[in-house]
């Protein structure tokens, strides 16, 4: 499994150079799934952006992620753009006792044609380290609006 996250992470630094312009505002949404809440995507370049998101999970739950880009690995569909993403970053639920943990997610984006538009779907383990070790999940599908516009695409 590790090689295989590895793998992915290396192909999509390898087509960064290749990616379509990123939008040039943030993106702000709202994902429904574990945890279900707000979402902003900010693009520093056309490979590479942040995510950072405030939920629900049972509890309040907060994440920050670091993301890669992939424009050309899914099919081009005939009309509007599709993306591939891995992510890396860390997890916070307020409970009784506070968790802890490191999250890596895959997830693949479907932007509507002219519009600054980005519908998604993720999933991937959290590793919990505080206040107890192991292993969780995260996921769901949601959509995100860039104000700014989507610069070229």
């Amino acid at each position: 499994m590790r090689k295989m996250a590895m793998l992915c992470v290396a192909v999509l630094l390898s087509q960064a150079a290749a990616a379509a312009p990123p939008p040039s505002s943030p993106g702000v949404g709202v994902v429904v799934g574990d945890p279900t809440g707000g979402t902003l995507r900010v693009f520093l370049n056309a490979g590479q952006s942040l995510d950072f998101g405030v939920g629900y999970s049972g509890d309040a739950a907060l994440w920050g992620d670091y993301t890669w880009h992939d424009w050309d690995l899914l099919p081009r569909p005939k009309s509007g753009e599709t993306e591939l993403w891995v992510s890396a970053g860390l997890r916070l639920e307020t409970a009784s006792d506070t968790e802890f943990g490191f999250r890596t997610m895959l997830g693949a984006s479907y932007w509507l044609p002219g519009r600054p538009v980005e519908l998604f779907a993720s999933a991937g383990p959290v590793f919990q380290v505080a206040p107890d070790g192991g292993v969780g999940a995260d996921g769901g599908v949601g959509l995100r609006f860039y104000f700014g516009g989507l610069d070229g695409r």
